[in-house]
């Protein structure tokens, strides 16, 4: 089973439906996690979420990493720098919007499919055709729609602040991850990745959770907090990062990166079923547009050699 799920490269059709289904678990980890804030603190979050992942997945690759040991040691840099990337860029959204309207948030969430493409040209050379760019586009608008409300005048009176910043950095690092993904070897397998990015995320992200503890306040570990955890630490970061992980392996950043727009919908959605939100013309109009952003990407947006 789980040489299956080491060498598990989904074909184009099953790798598009796996990266909707990440969108759709990082849209309800943004519904948890509306409702945990104040009683857990940010880094705090964001270091069990991970740790609890990797503690998790530890038994079923612990004789595939010692096996493995020196083709890890060759990518150890680049396994690091992934897992910082990863969990540091999870650990800075969950701290910026402790500064940020959600709004904003949101805004800067949006650009991610373009930054995607952007940092694939320009890191892998990867290519951006009239369409794509197009279906790019078109996708943003969906959700500028969402957010804004079909209304211009809270596009006007938007101000940036600190926490703005620290949702950019966010934004750029899960862009530079998702690029930067097909360097890691093939060879090492999908779990044992995940795994590795999963643990030292965690450990770089520790020293962060201990300042927080000992200068801000604790994380409270009650039977609540715990659930939470495991939540989103096995559901959310476990089964997402796999899933979208074996999909930009089969279709490549580009294209897996125009599903990051469900994220907000998605988390919409689960809002008004569970949080008892409002659904309003302007989320209608910013889902079809997002649709449509997608439609042309995947369609579109491939040029025939590639089909």
């Amino acid at each position: 089973m789980l040489k299956k799920l080491e060498t598990f490269e989904p074909g184009p059709g099953l790798a598009y439906v796996l990266v909707m289904s990440a969108a759709f678990l990082w849209g309800m980890s943004i519904v948890i996690g509306r409702g945990v804030h104040e009683e857990i603190p940010p880094i705090g979050l964001s270091f069990w979420r991970w740790g609890l992942g990797a503690l998790f997945l530890l038994p079923f690759v612990l004789m595939e990493v010692i096996a493995k040991a020196p083709l890890i040691l060759r990518h150890l840099k680049l396994i690091v720098f992934m897992g910082a990337i990863q969990v540091g860029s999870s650990t800075l959204l969950f701290v910026a919007v402790n500064f940020t309207t959600a709004i904003n948030a949101s805004v800067i969430n949006a650009s991610q499919p373009a930054l995607t493409a952007v940092a694939a040209w320009l890191l892998v050379k990867d290519k951006i055709n009239t369409v794509q760019g197009l279906g790019i586009l078109v996708g943003f608008i969906g959700i500028v729609t969402i957010v804004f409300r079909a209304d211009l005048s809270i596009l006007v009176g938007l101000e940036l602040n600190g926490g703005d910043g620290l949702a950019v950095s966010a934004i750029i690092g899960w862009a530079v991850y998702s690029v930067l993904l097909r360097r890691i070897p093939k060879e090492l397998g999908v779990t044992t990745t995940l795994f590795l990015i999963l643990f030292t995320g965690s450990v770089t992200v520790l020293p962060f959770y201990i300042w927080e503890s000992l200068t801000i306040r604790a994380v409270p570990f009650t039977v609540d907090t715990l659930i939470v955890f495991l939540v989103l630490g096995l559901v959310v970061s476990v089964a997402s990062i796999y899933v979208w992980n074996a999909g930009i392996r089969s279709i490549g950043p580009n294209k897996a990166s125009i599903f990051l727009n469900l994220i907000p919908v998605s988390a919409a959605l689960l809002a008004i079923i569970f949080l008892g939100e409002q659904l309003f013309a302007f989320h209608i109009i910013g889902g079809v547009l997002v649709a449509m952003g997608i439609s042309l990407v995947i369609t579109r947006g491939v040029p025939k050699a590639e089909k």
